[in-house]
């Protein structure tokens, strides 16, 4: 259960896509020198497009110096182009990424004024980077900024009309793909965190269910405990065959409580209706509190009986722990559409309510956690003073299975 949010966040790292540009899912930030390599590989792989107008270039035969101010130009913008911050899940202000936007779309018109060898392929690159990490608004503008750029740059390098409508429709649909792409990727990132949250919430809440459960078995049986421990040592004195009886009930109770215990944290435990019942009896008599039950032969779905028997449990405890009562009845109403259990006692109405609040010792989390099972079940519980005098527990939950 405590590894359930890593094991989910490690399954939610595993399934991120691969990005061809290699701008990493938003804090999807490499951790090993493998993963940067891999990102620098992705990063750069795209610029073997450059090899056109390379071997454009070649092809005229160049001078040394016309060839290494290309050489020193093409080396800036791939710099530049990596050097612009990736990673990150929100869009980047146009104030921190103007400046390398601007040197990549100033290297790109150059060298298209200044060599005229099909340079123009740069600006889908600098369109790439916009799209990537500008706002939507901004990145659309600069999209169109480069878009009008690759037009003008082949016009002046006096490229044939439909190569310029190519080239310049290719800059515009790969920088408005690249920005589509970018918004799946920050919806996927935000899905991967949403489901880290619902994997955290159900650690945390599971964790909620376990205690609720170990208080509600333990609290039962150390009950059950106390009281017997207390009949034994009034009749020590008195009656030595008696009170040996009650401490071998204490020896009973005790590892039937542990039982419950393993058997909860090995594969949480559903009681049955049944043991709840017999359980109930024996201790309410051992309290001095006379039991009636009635209506128990019954048969449920398992989910339903559960609550049933947690409100049995429930219930027994509250009256032998707060009420002072005398006399105590137990009894399921079986139905066509719905079965309640009720627990009613004819003691001091100090029990807490079906919200938890109560007088002193009674204010507990055991009523709490009882009204969550029922309503999960969309069941209902009422606790509070009968109308004959006394308190009154009362679940009722639709019926799920074969009732008899």
């Amino acid at each position: 259960m405590a590894n359930a949010t890593k094991l989910v966040t490690e399954s939610c790292r595993e399934s991120q896509p691969f990005d061809p540009t290699g701008m990493f899912m938003p804090g999807a930030v490499p951790r090993t020198a493998a993963e940067w390599r891999r990102k620098r590989i992705a990063i750069n792989v795209s610029f073997l497009w450059l090899l056109f107008p390379i071997l454009d270039l070649a092809g005229k035969h160049p001078s040394p110096l016309r060839a290494g101010c290309v050489a020193v130009a093409v080396v800036a913008f791939v710099l530049i182009y990596n050097r612009i911050p990736r990673g990150r899940p929100a869009s980047e202000p146009l104030r921190r990424v103007a400046p390398a936007l601007a040197a990549l779309a100033t290297i790109a018109m150059t060298l298209t004024l200044a060599d005229r060898s099909s340079w123009t392929l740069l600006f889908i690159f600098a369109a790439i980077s916009g799209a990537m990490r500008l706002g939507k608004r901004d990145a659309a503008a600069w999209i169109a900024l480069c878009t009008v750029f690759t037009a003008v740059g082949n016009v002046v390098d006096a490229t044939d009309v439909g190569s310029t409508i190519s080239l310049s429709a290719t800059t515009l649909a790969i920088g408005f793909m690249m920005l589509a792409f970018r918004r799946l990727m920050v919806l996927n990132h935000d899905l991967l965190t949403a489901r880290e949250e619902v994997a955290r919430l159900a650690v945390s809440e599971e964790r909620l269910r376990f205690a609720r459960d170990l208080h509600d078995l333990l609290g039962h049986g150390l009950t059950v405990i106390s009281v017997k421990a207390e009949l034994a040592e009034r009749l020590l004195t008195r009656d030595l065959d008696e009170a040996a009886e009650h401490i071998a009930d204490i020896k009973q109770v005790a590892r039937n409580a542990l039982s419950e215990v393993r058997e909860a944290v090995g594969d949480y435990r559903k009681p049955t209706l049944a043991n709840e019942l017999s359980g109930a009896r024996m201790a309410l008599q051992a309290a001095g509190i006379e039991a009636e039950l009635a209506g128990t032969d019954v048969t449920l779905d398992p989910e339903v009986e559960a609550v049933l028997a947690w409100a049995v449990r429930e219930g027994t405890t509250n009256v032998i722990r707060h009420s002072g009562a005398r006399s105590c009845r137990i009894e399921v109403h079986p139905g066509l559409a719905a079965v309640s259990a009720e627990v009613v006692d004819d003691g001091r109405a100090v029990a807490c309510d079906a919200n938890g609040d109560g007088d002193g010792a009674a204010r507990g989390s055991g009523l709490i956690g009882l009204r969550e099972r029922a309503e999960r079940l969309a069941g209902r519980l009422e606790a509070g003073p009968a109308p004959d005098g006394g308190f009154r527990l009362w679940v009722t939950l639709p019926v799920r299975g074969p009732l008899t």
